[in-house]
């Protein structure tokens, strides 16, 4: 197995983002249709397909250069499995079978792997506190697979059996291990277990059914969306290979405080500030809502501090409305007249 980070160029480190730059850099630069080496261009296709995925990645890193059985060697792990030291036997696990079909996530099966569905896509929106309350669609630039319009998403022309597994979609590996040498099915590299070739491969997606392009994706984003939500979008993710589903969108949702309302949950808070006589007498007074101004009774004799609900004023969201909510705060005079003196003398 050819060393994976070297073809594309990065430490065994890297980064998801930093393994996709180095992927799409080198696939600009050795793509057919540039007149770059098309074995070349497959090479780092498989590579990416590799270390791009993270279950893969970590089989890889597991068992290195050498393959699967680079994991095993001549004293089995450590010393740990059915030597001198004692530990494990093959009976353990429920026998050979099941021993690597947990290690290798195989099994003997010879069923043809279908092909690989597309790859979820991130995106982060920042929404305002209007957008969020009302719900808004989001339109932005992505550069992501899209079915291939050469050969109709197939990969080429001319379906046959593939040459290497001869329509199986598996082959026969053997395996070193502390217990002798296993047999284990996997799938074919050359067709990636689809047990399908081309007579003419597609020289526009070499081969996947897929290309790489810069599309405009619209999300409808809720009303009532709050912040830190995160939205699935099914099927606007990645095109799969060879016509296989797509991945879906998740959306990172941020929203911006507004000035003039708290939410929360559904709820919109407001303070309203009077007098303290305002208060001790009552009134109506007007109180700005988001949905527009609102007379709101206040009873005799309010406290400071007390709240007073607005029904039906709050956030809309999935046939759930919140309440605006008003705080009275007592706004006191900044000076004390003799007449108001006089006043408050009486009703001492």
């Amino acid at each position: 197995m050819a060393d994976y980070y070297a073809i594309l160029g990065v430490k065994k480190g890297a980064s998801k983002a930093e393994i996709k730059k180095a992927f799409r850099t080198k696939a600009k630069q050795h793509h057919p249709d540039k007149g770059g080496d098309e074995a070349k261009f497959k090479e780092i296709n498989n590579a990416y397909e590799v270390l791009g995925d993270d279950q893969k990645r970590a089989h890889y890193d597991q068992f290195g250069s050498a393959g699967p059985q680079a994991g095993f060697g001549g004293g089995g792990f450590g010393g740990g499995f059915g030597g001198a030291q004692g530990g494990f036997s093959a009976q353990d696990f429920g026998g050979f079978e099941d021993v690597f079909s947990n290690f290798f996530g195989g099994g003997q099966s010879r069923q043809k792997q279908s092909a690989s569905r597309g790859s979820d896509l991130e995106v982060e929106i920042h929404l305002t506190f209007e957008e969020a309350v009302k719900g808004t669609t989001k339109t932005f630039s992505s550069r992501n697979y899209e079915p291939c319009d050469k050969c109709d998403a197939q990969g080429g022309s001319g379906k046959k059996k593939c040459d290497m597994c001869h329509g199986k979609g598996s082959m026969a590996q053997k395996f070193q291990t502390p217990f002798g040498t296993v047999q284990q099915n996997v799938a074919c590299s050359q067709c990636h277990g689809t047990g399908q070739a081309f007579e003419k491969i597609c020289r526009k997606c070499t081969g996947e059914g897929r290309v790489e392009k810069k599309t405009k994706i619209e999300v409808k984003i809720p009303a009532g969306i709050e912040h830190g939500t995160t939205l699935r979008v099914r099927g606007k993710g990645d095109a799969g290979k060879n016509g296989a589903s797509r991945g879906d969108l998740f959306v990172h949702v941020g929203v911006s405080d507004s000035s003039e309302f708290d939410r929360r949950g559904l709820d919109l808070f407001t303070v309203l500030k009077i007098s303290v006589f305002e208060a001790i007498l009552g009134g109506t007074f007007s109180v700005k809502t988001f949905w527009g101004p609102v007379d709101l009774n206040v009873p005799e004799n309010t406290r400071d501090g007390q709240m007073l609900r607005i029904k039906g004023k709050g956030v809309q969201s999935s046939g759930r409305v919140g309440d605006h909510i008003v705080k009275i705060e007592y706004l006191m005079p900044k000076k004390i007249t003799d007449k108001m003196r006089e006043v408050l003398k009486g009703l001492k």
